[in-house]
């Protein structure tokens, strides 16, 4: 082969590969909202202590992403532990839930209402000012808290 023919497959091949990198990276780490109705959590996850909002962070043990994540969603149920609650998800202990919810990467988020719907997906790092909007609006919309009972067997 002549040499402009291979630089022209190089430069080719340089252009190819960063339109791809950056049409990744654009789409890492944003919210994509959902509408709440095809997908739904799996119950001994999503609706442990009934929280308004479940941040449930899919993770591998060896995911730097994954540390940095957990930070962030950690901050953000901290800070509203009553209506908020992050949970972690180690994907090679939970098979059945990565298929279940097809996760491709780590570390995945999603964000499941109170009734077990996932309101939000986010792969990659997140974001926090993308995310801490993202919970802010779901917590704007979602249902007040229904009233307060007595337990069975308790006195009022």
């Amino acid at each position: 082969m002549d040499p402009v023919t291979v630089l022209l497959v190089l430069v080719g091949l340089v252009v190819a590969s960063t339109c791809v990198g950056a049409l990744t990276r654009r789409g890492t780490g944003r919210v994509r909202v959902g509408r709440g109705t095809a997908e739904h959590a799996h119950g001994d996850l999503a609706h442990a202590e009934r929280a308004e909002l479940t941040l449930l962070q899919f993770s591998s043990e060896f995911c730097a992403p994954c540390r940095a994540t957990a930070r962030v969603l950690g901050d953000l149920a901290a800070g509203d532990p009553a209506r908020v609650r992050h949970v972690e998800v180690d994907i090679a202990e939970r098979p059945e839930l990565v298929r279940e919810h097809r996760i491709l990467q780590t570390p995945t988020t999603l964000l499941v209402d109170r009734d077990g719907a996932v309101r939000g997906r986010i792969g990659g790092a997140v974001r926090r000012d993308a995310i801490a909007a993202e919970v802010a609006r779901l917590l704007e919309s979602a249902p007040a808290p229904s009233v307060a009972t007595t337990p069975i067997g308790a006195s009022a």
